[in-house]
């Protein structure tokens, strides 16, 4: 797998995605799962921000309450200037097409009692676009761009591998041209081989279109690879944001430095690298903790670390950590 080119100006390029104090609780009969609360991130156009965290620190929840899958109990979700939360579904299926989705699961994800034409057909089916003429040669076009044939639209899920399956996923997701695509662990369920050829796939189909992905993964080499910059996320917040090479040389958060830490040959520049680790399991997202919810799991904690929030906050261009201690 060779190393991408990423663009240094993904700053500078117009904003694509907002999301302003993003809460999603979900409720049931054991109390109320905290699992976004109070997000608040931007994508450049273009540009790949990946997102990592623990299983269960709300990854995938942030996810799918931006591409509209999951109602918000608050905040805001602000695709190229235009908010979209509080949007009826009759007002959003304009807007619908501009953001897509990749899951972790492509067999899950397609219908297997649709052929592949139906599958990539149906987009410009439900957006009104094109002819039935015009839809048959645009599926040609989708299958070769991710690598596959034409005739292999005559087929069905069941029929190709696991990484066919995901090319078809992203042949589908990339149909109506969206501005941006959410990859939910898109290629965890997939083998090493496998994974580079669709990380390089989502890589030349950013460089030919545009598009900007929030690349969600627990795999901190796959998101090295394809993110300009990186957001961690735990229980619920993010906890630091910044470049992919000032996280990696240069982390803020003790839990962002030992998260890194866990790269095979990784060497941080922070003065307690190596010297740093942490206790237990993460509190229940049932019970988040009071004040800074690593404290709990955090050798540097101090008595103001368990119990005022610390806020995001800017420490360098660009570089944003929530610790008092950064």
């Amino acid at each position: 797998m060779s190393e991408p080119h990423s663009s240094d100006k993904a700053e500078d390029a117009p904003v694509v995605l907002r999301v302003t104090d993003l809460v999603k609780h979900y409720t049931s009969a054991a109390g109320t799962v905290h699992a976004v609360d109070g997000v608040s991130l931007q994508i450049h156009r273009g540009e790949v921000l990946g997102l990592v965290g623990e299983s269960g620190c709300g990854k995938s929840s942030l996810g799918r309450a931006i591409v509209g899958l999951e109602e918000t109990d608050s905040g805001e979700v602000e695709l190229d200037g235009t908010v979209l939360t509080g949007m009826s579904r009759r007002q959003l299926r304009p807007h619908r097409r501009h953001v897509q989705m990749v899951f972790q699961d492509p067999f899950g994800s397609l219908n297997p009692r649709k052929t592949v034409e139906t599958l990539l057909t149906e987009p410009f089916q439900v957006h009104g676009i094109g002819s039935r003429a015009q839809r048959r040669e645009w599926v040609a076009e989708l299958l070769l761009k991710v690598g596959l044939r034409a005739e292999h639209a005559e087929r069905f899920p069941h029929q190709f591998s696991g990484g066919q399956r995901q090319r078809i996923s992203i042949a589908r997701a990339i149909a109506l041209k969206p501005r941006l695509i959410v990859c939910d662990e898109a290629v965890s369920a997939l083998d090493v081989s496998v994974q580079a050829q669709i990380l390089n796939l989502l890589r030349r189909l950013q460089r030919e279109t545009g598009i900007a992905y929030l690349f969600i993964s627990h795999d901190l080499g796959v998101v090295g690879f394809l993110a300009g910059r990186i957001a961690v996320m735990y229980l619920g917040h993010i906890v630091e944001i910044g470049t992919k090479a000032t996280l990696l040389q240069s982390p803020r958060h003790p839990y962002t430095q030992v998260l890194f830490s866990s790269i095979p040959g990784h060497k941080s520049t922070q003065a307690w690298s190596g010297r740093i680790s942490i206790v237990g399991e993460p509190p229940s997202p049932l019970n988040p903790p009071p004040g800074c919810r690593f404290h709990t799991r955090c050798p540097l904690a101090e008595e103001r670390c368990r119990s005022e929030p610390p806020a995001l906050r800017t420490v360098a261009d660009g570089h944003r950590v929530a610790c008092h201690l950064a």
